[in-house]
């Protein structure tokens, strides 16, 4: 598909294009979760069950509540949030992803236990803050780890740029395969698609990797980037946007031909991407949050964080669908709700 029918795509597409489906972003900090010693370096938040879990250069992951309405109310008696539960597991690294999944244990509802992440993977019990089990890997740390197949199981890249699949309910490997040759380089990010057929994996050397979620099939590998591939999310099944942030350059491409449609230039390095509806949210490392539509017939639109407010670099951001709100994590530890 070539930008003329890409761009015919999204206009044409009236119930997905509508103005209604556009971020409204009012620069309006809602709370401030305050309890990490170090840079927040992943985060994950389940709406239905009203918490955040954000995990840290600290070693730790931390729990917090959502209930942001009832924080306003009380804002200038408890102008931050106190977590939840503290989990303090990790010994060896930084806590570079967690995830809420489905499993036997907990007792939150949705998304029961939590997975996180320091090179070796840890399912515990939000609860309690006790672990359930552990996947090492001691040859080659586990670089990033997604939930696949309905939050019941767990996909993660190694750094002998296989990935291998765990049954988070039963805790047992199922199976492993190769997802690139070995010149790629380290796996850097990993995304699953909506219909979680597709996997896409993303590696230091800009390659990226494309393979069937059932069979293990490598679809395609090739060079989407300069530089290593940072950011990568599914915009559907069939679009995939990816980010090497060093080339400023933001790329979407078409998941069937493996071919790009189009692309997005910035003017700085993104340090944090995400998808709402027909737009592209990133932040960039002057602490810029840009809203860039898909659908040409849109324009992008720019906001920088106050100074006064955010006082370190923003590290990442998780957009929140369903109450259309802004998660941000910063350099400092502190985590941001924005509306």
């Amino acid at each position: 598909m070539n930008v003329r029918n890409w761009t015919r795509f999204l206009s044409t597409n009236s119930e997905e294009m509508s103005n209604s489906l556009q971020f409204t972003f009012n620069d309006l900090k809602l709370r401030t979760f305050s309890g990490h010693s170090s840079a927040i370096r992943s985060f994950d938040v389940n709406e239905h069950t009203r918490l955040i879990a954000s995990g840290s250069k600290d070693r730790t992951v931390k729990l917090w509540s959502l209930d942001f309405h009832n924080g306003i109310e009380n804002s200038d008696n408890e102008p931050f949030s106190e977590c939840l539960v503290t989990y303090n597991g990790h010994r060896k690294s930084t806590v570079n992803d967690v995830h809420f999944i489905s499993g036997q244990g907990g007792g939150w509802g949705l998304g029961d236990i939590i997975a996180s992440n320091d090179g070796q993977i840890q399912l515990w019990d939000p609860e309690t803050g006790k672990i359930l089990h552990q996947f090492r890997n001691d040859r080659s740390p586990y670089l990033s780890i997604k939930p696949i197949f309905g939050s019941r199981s767990l996909v993660g890249g190694l750094k002998d740029t296989s990935i291998a699949f765990f049954d988070t309910m039963n805790y047992s490997l199922l199976h492993s395969w190769k997802s690139c040759p070995a010149f790629a380089g380290d796996i850097r990010v990993m995304c699953v698609s909506p219909s979680e057929t597709l996997i896409a994996i993303g590696f230091i050397s800009g390659v990226i990797s494309l393979l069937e979620s059932r069979t293990g099939t490598l679809i395609r590998s090739w060079k989407a980037g300069d530089t290593e591939i940072a950011h990568m999310k599914f915009y559907t099944n069939n679009y995939l946007v990816s980010c090497a942030p060093a080339d400023h350059l933001i790329c979407i491409w078409d998941t069937h031909t493996v071919s790009l449609i189009n692309k997005i230039r910035v003017n700085s390095d993104i340090v944090s991407l995400n998808l709402y509806k027909d737009e592209v949210i990133t932040v960039n490392s002057s602490n810029v949050i840009t809203f860039t539509p898909l659908n040409d017939n849109y324009q992008a639109y720019s906001s920088k964080f106050k100074s006064s407010t955010i006082k370190s670099i923003i590290t990442n951001s998780e957009i929140l669908p369903i109450n259309q709100l802004i998660l941000l994590g910063c350099l400092e530890g502190n985590l941001f709700l924005y509306a």
